[in-house]
């Protein structure tokens, strides 16, 4: 029994031994996370435009919603946007239905029929009047517009930049802090960036297609905040 218990004593003196020993140095870090934003100019624009279509029958209804559809297609084209710069957006074909007093029961009083399309625009200065051409042509929706960068890379490098200079400059900062000398860089990660500013508006609806626009619609882009977050991890040196 003695023995057993003398081992016993040296296993808890060695654990004792080895929890007030001194943390070794590249055990103790700083973390921090550095923050950086720009903000740029949009150079262009996605916008969703479309087509609502009512009718008794359902034919009818996706048939005025195609032609329409056809007609800003031909618009796009005729303003020269790209092919590669248009694509479908929602198509669908809706039952509409009345409560009648004389049934227990909805009934179905016709169909409706929408169609729309996403087009990037990479001039912004004839976006307004691009606006106003499909809706004086077909278009009766205009479900969005978003503000954006063609190529983004630069100004996402930028919001990373002020990031990473803005997380060693807090991590000099704890350290004076602290009274500790900041060592070696042990571990950067970046945990995101983006920035881009969308444009919510409600579908607009106009039913009356016998005008056109007088004016080009007018706009404000306004500016982008690009913006990025890094995780610096510093040993402390000895």
């Amino acid at each position: 029994m003695r023995p057993f218990i003398g081992f016993g004593l040296l296993s808890v003196t060695l654990v004792l031994a080895a929890m007030s020993a001194p943390v070794a140095a590249q055990d103790r870090t700083i973390t921090v996370t550095g923050r950086g934003e720009i903000s740029v100019e949009p150079d262009m624009a996605t916008v969703v435009i479309g087509v609502q279509a009512e009718a008794e029958v359902a034919a009818n209804a996706l048939d005025i919603a195609s032609a329409s559809t056809a007609a800003i297609l031909a618009t796009l084209d005729g303003e020269g946007i790209a092919v590669e710069d248009i694509r479908s957006g929602a198509i669908r074909l809706n039952p509409r239905y009345s409560q009648s007093a004389l049934s227990s029961g909805t009934q179905i009083t016709g169909y409706q029929a929408i169609n729309s399309v996403e087009v990037k625009v990479t001039d912004l200065v004839r976006l307004g009047g691009l606006l106003a051409a499909v809706v004086g042509d077909a278009a009766n929706r205009l479900d969005g517009v978003q503000f954006g960068l063609i190529d983004p890379a630069v100004a996402t490098d930028e919001a990373r930049k002020r990031a990473v200079a803005e997380g060693a400059r807090l991590a000099q900062l704890y350290g004076d802090a602290a009274g500790v000398s900041l060592g070696e860089l042990m571990m950067l990660t970046e945990g995101g960036s983006g920035g881009y500013r969308m444009v919510e508006v409600s579908p607009v609806v106009a039913m009356d297609m016998s005008s056109s626009p007088q004016y080009d619609v007018p706009f404000a882009a306004g500016k982008i905040e690009m913006n990025a977050s890094i995780t610096l991890v510093y040993a402390i040196a000895e």
